[in-house]
């Protein structure tokens, strides 16, 4: 399990480093690893694309003039399908050196003098793989070091928890945990309750009784589709190991490490569709990761079997 440092310390916050904090919970019961991020990202900012041409010479680059901050806007030669005008996205500046240990500098691409570089999440070590460049939110602020603006003065606590250690996977255990050995306050975030404004219902039939006593669920109305997923929550989540995928889905993972509360959603795709947890059936195979879970949740529809 691997949680972001800063983020426990707006739990429980102790006068303490990082190293030292790991080695009281180690001590404690708790084996863990405080690891600084070590990302040196200097003279790479929040960048915005103003417009978007071309290349005169190669049919698979684009001629860009980004705002970086300064007096002019830079000519950024980018081989990237989704650059766009008005995209906010990082720009290593020449002088930059990425953490793969490439250099950036003024260079020529097929003709065309090229001021920098636009970056793509694994060109700055934030992902394995990417595909084009890193979308920042629409509010980043241009100029900004793409360092402050994504927090990366960080450290990553890993921890290797014993099985009987489970309330402490979620940076809500792990915050009592350091507030009991620290002897410093709990302050859990305030959180304003979410009014219930839809009428639907939605039903929920529970065979397991003796496996769950209770399954609760809310149905939302009103999503934004295009909706996106906040870059500080982006951030948290893959430092905890987690890849975004929509901001629904994201936001169940999100609470599920804050606070260690399991969450599932799902479409609502007809009136007649049901949630309907149960153990599975002799004879059955659920695909997926599900498969190795005592109880199963159905949704509605026939198992997948195999």
């Amino acid at each position: 399990m691997k949680v972001s440092l800063s983020w426990l310390r707006e739990w429980a916050n102790p006068k303490a480093t990082d190293a030292e904090l790991a080695a009281r919970l180690t001590r404690a019961g708790l084996e863990c690893e405080a690891e600084p991020l070590k990302l040196a990202l200097a003279k790479v900012v929040v960048g915005e694309i103003l417009e978007v041409k071309p290349h005169p010479q190669a049919d698979r680059l684009r001629v860009c003039q980004v705002n970086t901050g300064a007096r002019a806007p830079a000519t950024i030669v980018c081989g990237a399908a989704n650059a766009r005008a008005g995209m906010k996205a990082p720009v290593a500046l020449p002088g930059a050196k990425l953490p793969d240990g490439t250099g950036i500098k003024v260079s020529a691409l097929r003709g065309v003098e090229s001021a920098g570089m636009l970056c793509s999440a694994r060109e700055l070590a934030l992902a394995e793989k990417s595909d084009g460049l890193l979308e920042l939110d629409a509010g980043a602020k241009v100029g900004q070091p793409i360092g402050q603006y994504l927090q990366l003065d960080d450290a990553l606590l890993s921890l290797e928890l014993t099985p009987n250690r489970g309330d402490c996977l979620s940076v809500a255990g792990l915050a009592r945990e350091v507030s009991a050995v620290f002897a410093v306050a709990l302050k859990a975030p305030a959180v304003k309750p979410a009014a219930v404004a839809s009428t639907q219902r939605f039903e929920v039939k529970i065979d397991s009784r003796a496996d769950c006593l209770r399954y609760a669920g809310r149905v939302i109305e009103g999503i934004d589709p295009g909706a996106r997923t906040p870059d500080w929550m982006r951030e948290r989540l893959r430092r905890s190991g987690h890849r975004c995928i929509h901001p629904v889905v994201d936001i169940t993972n999100y609470v599920l490490i804050e606070l260690g509360q399991p969450a599932d959603a799902c479409l609502r795709l007809r009136q007649a569709q049901r949630r309907h947890p149960r153990a599975p059936r002799q004879g059955r195979r659920v695909a997926g990761a599900a498969q190795r879970a005592d109880l199963h949740l159905h949704h509605g529809r026939p198992a997948d079997r195999r």
